[in-house]
């Protein structure tokens, strides 16, 4: 069985990238609206940004979006130059091996229990239903976590060879330069595994009741992506949020572990990488938004930051 769970994840390897960051956008655009800030954010448009300080060669942060798409996989020319006079490239969480294998094992249950028991019959019977579209059968859905099953199933089928993360990796490979990640697996398997288990089922529930809305969010993620508007990106799904206040209190853990936790441990070490001078750094568009975002956090740390796309 464990070879067979193993096989899901390498079947979609959507999932492999930053927890399948582009399932982690889905579910944000459809939580965040609550958390949705009235105020006008001075990182709000943009997706590449020229970062110096005095004494070392400027760098650049270039925000992407982790979905497979033709209109993406093409570098824009502002973010190629950047790009060919870098001297190194530094991403989110590469896909290798290693971090596959370390992925499938953290998503099956160890201790006895299985979906059923954790999730409820009903949610678990709905996440069936929707999981046998995508090629999970019933015998090894029950062996999933549940936070597992929600990005599986808001996981876009996809080639990662053609995302854009993984366009500028083999660029970079292609030059000679060197690609080093800003988080390891553990920390990005922990962002999920770390929440308490209600609020994993209530993130599996969000996921089954939207995930036949996939195409249609994700269409309107890119769209906003191209159009450089990291603020729509955020707002998108304000129009279901409700008043539910659950569905609040998840928004703000959702939002607290995927984005501004990891936005100051991205801060930190990115500004290692900015302090050699000359470094592309790679990360997803939302992680670069507002007063919270990375972009601010450098600021704070003394860095000037300018847009220049």
């Amino acid at each position: 069985m464990a070879s067979v769970i193993r096989s899901v994840a390498l079947r979609r390897p959507a999932f492999a990238h930053g927890l399948c960051a582009a399932a982690a956008s889905a579910l944000l655009a459809l939580l965040a609206a609550a958390a949705a800030p009235a105020a006008a954010q001075r990182f709000e448009q943009g997706l590449l940004w020229r970062v110096e300080s005095q004494g070392v060669p400027p760098s650049h942060v270039f925000g992407t979006v982790h979905v497979e798409d033709p209109r993406l996989a093409r570098l824009p020319p502002a973010a190629a130059r950047a790009l060919e006079q870098a001297r190194s490239l530094a991403v989110e969480l590469g896909l290798t091996p290693a971090n596959l294998q370390a992925l499938a094992a953290s998503m099956v249950l160890q201790d006895g229990r299985d979906l059923p028991a954790i999730a409820g019959a009903e949610l678990f019977a709905r996440a069936a239903a929707a999981a046998a579209g995508i090629g999970l059968p019933e015998p090894v859905l029950r062996l999933f976590k549940p936070w597992a099953v929600a990005l599986l199933l808001m996981a876009p089928r996809q080639n990662p060879e053609n995302v854009l993360d993984y366009v500028l990796v083999r660029l970079a490979v292609e030059r000679g330069l060197p690609v080093h990640e800003l988080e390891s697996v553990d920390e990005q398997i922990a962002v999920f595994d770390g929440m308490a288990e209600p609020d994993q089922v209530a993130l599996l529930g969000r996921a089954v009741r939207e995930h036949e809305r996939l195409p249609r969010t994700l269409g309107r993620i890119v769209a906003a992506y191209l159009a450089r508007d990291l603020a729509a990106m955020w707002r998108i799904g304000q129009e279901d949020a409700g008043e539910d206040a659950q569905a609040r209190r998840l928004n703000e853990v959702f939002v607290q572990r995927v984005l501004e936790a990891r936005n100051a441990r991205l801060a930190e070490r990115i500004e290692a990488r900015l302090k050699e001078g000359g470094a592309f750094i790679a990360v997803g568009a939302l992680h670069l938004y507002g007063e919270r975002g990375v972009l601010a956090l450098l600021e704070r740390r003394g860095w000037r930051v300018m847009r220049v796309y």
